[in-house]
C-alpha cells in the first residue's frame, strides 16, 4: 500500500477500493508499516530498493534497456 501511495501516486481512497477497504485501512497500514521500519534494517532496505526500482521504471521511456 505504500509503494502504492508514493510511487504510484494513487490516493489512500483509490488504494483502499481496490485493496477491498478503505482511506482508513491504507492510512493505519501505512503507519505500521513506518513504525515496523524503524526496528526493521533489512525490510527497510529491501522496501528501498524496490522503490527505486519503481522509480526507475517510471521515468524510462519503453525503449529503455535493463542491464
Amino acid at each position: 500500500m505504500d509503494l502504492l501511495y508514493r510511487v504510484g501516486g494513487l490516493s489512500g481512497t483509490e488504494i483502499g477500493e481496490m485493496m477491498g477497504g478503505d482511506y482508513s485501512t491504507v492510512s493505519q497500514g501505512r503507519k505500521r508499516l513506518r513504525e515496523k521500519l524503524k526496528s526493521d534494517k533489512h525490510l527497510s532496505q529491501i522496501i528501498k530498493g524496490v522503490e527505486a526500482d519503481l522509480s526507475i521504471m517510471k521515468v524510462c521511456n519503453p525503449f529503455c534497456s535493463f542491464s
